[in-house]
């Protein structure tokens, strides 16, 4: 069954528990989280580190089981079903370049594995031309393929894993902060490669970050992620020009702007505290600790998403009033 939204995402919930002597806690690491992604279109997902947006990931690929909610791409309910069927449709880009390649393989047998694995009838020839033309469209030259991870910088390394996961021509990428552990300068080659490759191949991406400036530009949409649960989804530049919940105007206050004038004079928005445990979350709305607009509603009651209209969603009791 084939849907407008590659994947959609309904009140998944991923729980992991932890021992502690003879004690057993919950980690609810995400709880009651619901998104869609369009095909074709990069939906940014940002929160401080923490939050779960690398849990949600890893769930949405199924490297964790789901607790309790539904995955569904492209149509298909994947929350329990096998998932090699559609390994082919979905491939995933980790943060770190440095652990994320086996160092004891070359760039030919690393970029070529995920085609040994869903297309074991490609021969020889189809498998090497396929392989240099990814390296080529990552912008890694094919006289270089012999080489191990070891040998290649880390922006080099984060090319030769985007190859890997985009050999297949899957149709949906989950990025998990593929650019936080590079230059800046390296950055801004790795956002604009991977927009390019989005025209070319049609891709859709679940971008994560912490970054938002570098989500802004990347992306059509956001989803802001506080303490396991989404705080607020919209447009991206509905987002970025009126944002409604108070834990994203934060966020956005806090990115560094170079001119020092417009630095010195805009408003500040600075988080009092730190993050609640996860395995103890606030009863009511989890940024309520934090929040300086919160009243005895905040805390006692979790806030339900309210439409705001065009996509425009927010998590907040006191809406409209601050």
């Amino acid at each position: 069954m084939s849907s407008e939204f590659i994947l959609k995402v309904e009140d998944l919930k991923t729980h992991f528990t932890v021992n502690k002597g003879r004690q057993k806690n919950v980690v609810k690491a995400v709880d009651g989280v619901s998104f869609a992604v369009r095909k074709g279109e990069t939906v940014g997902l940002v929160g401080e580190s923490g939050c779960g947006k690398s849990t949600i990931g890893r769930t949405i690929m199924r490297f964790n089981n789901p607790t309790a909610g539904k995955i569904y791409l492209d149509g298909d309910d994947i929350t329990t079903c096998d998932m090699a069927p559609y390994r082919k449709k979905m491939q995933m880009v980790f943060q770190d370049p440095y652990s994320s390649l086996d160092p004891r393989m070359s760039v030919n047998d690393i970029v070529g594995e995920p085609l040994d694995i869903q297309f074991p009838q490609m021969n020889r020839k189809e498998r090497d031309e396929r392989i240099i033309e990814q390296l080529k469209l990552v912008g890694i030259n094919s006289e270089q393929r012999s080489r191990f991870p070891h040998e290649f910088s880390g922006g080099q390394r984060q090319r030769i894993s985007i190859a890997r996961a985009m050999v297949i021509k899957p149709e949906f990428m989950v990025l998990d902060e593929p650019v936080s552990a590079l230059d800046v300068s390296i950055q801004a080659q790795i956002i604009n490669m991977l927009m390019d490759l989005q025209a070319q191949m049609g891709l859709a991406y679940l971008f994560i970050a912490h970054d938002l400036a570098v989500v802004r530009h990347i992306s059509q949409h956001v989803v802001v992620m506080y303490l396991g649960h989404v705080m607020e989804i919209a447009d991206a530049q509905e987002l970025y020009h009126h944002p409604a919940h108070p834990y994203t105007r934060a966020l956005l206050s806090a990115i560094p702007i170079p001119d020092p004038k417009t630095s010195r004079t805009r408003h500040r928005e600075i988080l009092q505290g730190d993050v609640p445990s996860p395995i103890n979350p606030p009863k009511g709305c989890p940024f309520s600790t934090r929040c300086r607009h919160a009243i005895d509603l905040c805390r006692e009651q979790p806030p339900a998403m309210t439409d705001l209209g065009g996509g425009h969603q927010v998590a907040c009791h006191r809406y409209g009033e601050i």
